[in-house]
């Protein structure tokens, strides 16, 4: 084998990596600075029209794709001997489900499971707060909700009446627009509000802006305090079959705004 002529590929496969290496370098650190800037440059922009941040900022970045909203298989029997204590003959004539037995009821429709129950431990839940959270959990699994799919979204509780709401989870992102209401009064009923549908998969994945963006373009009004910002996804408009990732804005005074995670575009479908 030619000596030289080794040499000279092996000077040359060094050179090309130490090319490499140093591009990857200066890309890797001209960055950075350019990300930070534009923090600097939202924040002091935002400071300029007095909107003030005390939510922590999340640190997303990347890519996400539109998840699937399809119908979802209660298992009706199944309601039917949580609510009423035994199976019952049931017909859908195409417009739902609607099954009611003195004062409790099942309700299915296209969009909504409603169910109202005079819960045998009712009472005993109203006045105690863990008895209400515990029993509510196990409720939900026997309708076919598990513990695993569930964000608390709020509690609430008056004199007459306890609320607790729950936010479906996909891939540990709140699924906005597919809320479980619970609702239980001093006698004991217990009304249910849960979604019929499910999220079944996520495909066309695209890059999801951040928040900052959002914060500077978003349109947001002067003189607000902003006290948490969050992402998960949602449909742009009702009765869409697809969701897409959205921006969660929520003020101090209450007001909640969502944003598209894909162009920025305020919601205003979704209050």
């Amino acid at each position: 084998m030619d000596w030289s002529k080794a040499k000279t590929i092996l000077i040359i496969t060094f050179l090309i990596m130490n090319i490499f290496m140093f591009c990857m370098t200066v890309f890797i650190n001209s960055n950075k600075p350019l990300t930070d800037d534009y923090i600097k440059y939202s924040k002091d922009y935002l400071a300029s029209r007095n909107i003030e941040i005390k939510a922590n900022i999340p640190d997303i970045s990347g890519y996400a794709g539109k998840v699937f909203y399809s119908i979802r298989d209660y298992d009706i029997d199944a309601l039917c001997r949580v609510v009423f204590g035994k199976e019952l003959p049931i017909s859908d004539n195409g417009s739902g489900i609607n099954i009611v037995v003195g004062e409790e009821m099942i309700n299915i429709s296209d969009d909504e499971l409603y169910i109202k129950d005079k819960v045998p431990e009712g009472e005993i839940w109203f006045r105690d707060k863990n008895a209400f959270d515990d029993g509510l959990i196990k409720y939900l699994k026997n309708i076919g909700f598990d513990k695993s799919e569930l964000l608390t979204e709020k509690s609430s509780e008056s004199e007459h009446l306890k609320e607790k709401v729950f936010n479906i989870k996909y891939k540990n992102f709140r699924v906005y627009d597919q809320k479980i209401t619970a609702q239980l009064n001093k006698d004991g009923f217990l009304i249910i509000s849960a979604p019929n549908k499910i999220i079944k998969k996520d495909n066309g994945k695209r890059e999801v802006i951040s928040i900052y963006q959002v914060l500077v373009m978003g349109g947001l009004p002067s003189n607000i305090v902003i006290e948490n910002t969050d992402i998960g996804y949602m449909r742009v408009s009702e009765g869409d079959l697809y969701g897409v990732p959205v921006w969660r804005v929520q003020l101090d005074d209450g007001t909640t705004m969502f944003f598209n995670g894909f162009t920025g575009e305020k919601l205003d479908r979704w209050r």
